[in-house]
Formats: C-alpha cells, structure tokens, sequence
C-alpha cells in the first residue's frame, strides 16, 4: 500500500523508499562531484560552460538529484497520478499571501537583524545593504537561486521526505534529521574549487543549515505543503546571503528566533493550533 500525501504528510513513514530515495539523491549529486574532484570532468567556470560543454550540462543536471530523486521514487510508487500530484504542489493556487511575504522577506529580515545587532554590540559599519552593481542583478542572481538552487532541491527534500518523516516524528524533530541529512548531502561541495562553499569550515556552516530545516518546515507546514513555498525561500535565502552579508551574530539570531516560533507555533506541528470553539 502506497503513502498518499495529505497536506504536509503522508499516511505512512516508508523507510524503505527514503532509503531509495536518499541514495538516489545523494548518488546523482555526489557523483557529478567526485568527478569535478578527481579531475575527470573540469567544473565550469563561465556561463558559457555551463550551457555549452558536457561538464557544464552535467553539473546542472546532478545538481538537480534530490528533485529528480523525488519524482523518480514518485513514479515507481504512485505512478502517474503521484508525479502529478507532486507537480501540482508546485503550483498551488490557494498559497496564502501572507506565507508568500513570509517566505520571501524572513531571511533577509533576521540577517538585518543580525547586521543591526552587530554594529550595536561591537560597533563596526556592517553595510545594510551590499547591492551588486548594478543593483538589478539582484533580480537575476534571485532567478538563478530559485531554478538551480530552490527546484533542484526542494520537491525533494521539502515535497518528498519531509511529509513522510512527519508521518513519524513531530515537526520539530523532522526538521532537524532532516537538516543533518541535507547538511550532509553538501559535503563534497567543500571539496570542489568552483563552489561557493569550498575550503569553508563545515562544522562551523552545518548548524545554520540545521537551524534553517526548521525555517523551511515553518513555511511548508503553514502554506499546507507548498514546494512552490519552499523554493521561493530557498531562493530568498541564496540572494539575501549575497546582497545581506551575515554578520557574526547570526547564528545568534537564527537561534532565538527558532526559539521563539518553536514556542509560539509548537514543536508538534509547527502550525499554530486554532482555538476549539466553545459550545
């Protein structure tokens, strides 16, 4: 009997396919970068290359594992119809505007916050604002964040595992296994000299992605499951983290504000319970 999704969970925790699923996900992407890494491939280093050669069109599909894992594993299970579900909690018609302004602005506001507490406790002009030049590349480099970093991950790991790792542990929870794996699933980027995160300190970067995973639930569970939700967060995050650099200060940030949505939204659900109605 197959799991069928019911907001932003499915019926059943299946084990068995999120071990296929993770394996398959990590394989794709893990494998595009062994091959950066040993010098069979050479990664792209221009725009050019990453359209016109095979390691270029390599690279921009494998990054895409974790979605293509998620409607491989789709497809075997459910079928048709499952592939289709899937595709159409992308585009949810009923996504409150409210999440919507939630998912677009919460990351840029808490490295604000962050920058602002910085600059009051130690005193140094952390820049506000650090707009590219000119400032309407904001706009392509958030465009670029929301097809190869927000698509390529989040039917996977928001639209696919998260639902069924609900199915099994609460919210909060689920994000944070969750976020380990995610975390994880970066490793071989720190390995491979065109991406961002190369030579960076993993151990010093895991605990934000962590933090995040309770973010990006936050927004999925309130948007009733929305991926279309999750990748534009995604997206906000990859270009705030551009044109807001983070100050020192935030993981400090970023943890009491888990903190307090925890609190106010509770560690079950991460939704905010109505009140019964009174007879």
């Amino acid at each position: 009997m197959t799991a069928r999704t019911v907001g932003y969970r499915t019926k059943a925790f299946e084990p068995q396919n999120l071990a296929f699923y993770f394996l398959i996900a990590f394989g794709l992407t893990w494998l595009k970068n062994a091959f950066f890494i040993f010098g069979i491939l050479k990664p792209p280093s221009s725009i050019g290359e990453q359209f016109g050669t095979a390691s270029g069109i390599l690279d921009l599909v494998l990054s895409f594992g974790p979605t293509i894992a998620a409607f491989l594993m789709t497809a075997i299970i459910e079928g048709k119809p499952g592939v289709v579900a899937l595709w159409r909690r992308f585009w949810n018609r009923n996504l409150s505007i409210k999440w919507l302004v939630v998912a677009l602005l919460l990351y840029p506001a808490l490295l604000l916050v962050a920058n602002f507490v910085s600059r009051t406790l130690d005193g140094e002009a952390y820049p506000f604002l650090n707009l590219p030049n000119p400032a309407w590349m904001v706009i392509p480099l958030f465009i670029g964040a929301f097809i190869f970093n927000g698509m390529s991950e989040e039917f996977g790991w928001r639209g696919y595992a998260l639902p069924r790792f609900q199915a099994k542990w609460n919210a909060l929870a689920s994000s944070i296994i969750l976020g380990a794996i995610w975390a994880s699933w970066h490793i071989p980027s720190f390995f491979v000299t065109s991406a961002p995160l190369y030579q960076k300190n993993f151990w010093a970067w895991a605990p934000m992605i962590v933090l995040s995973s309770i973010l990006y639930t936050l927004i999925f569970n309130n948007t009733n499951g929305s991926v279309l939700a999750a990748v534009l967060f995604h997206a906000m995050a990859n270009t705030a983290i551009i044109w807001l650099p983070s100050a020192w200060i935030y993981y400090g940030v970023l943890l009491l504000a888990v903190i307090l949505i925890v609190i106010t939204f509770g560690a079950r659900n991460l939704v905010r319970q109505q009140p019964a109605a009174v007879a």
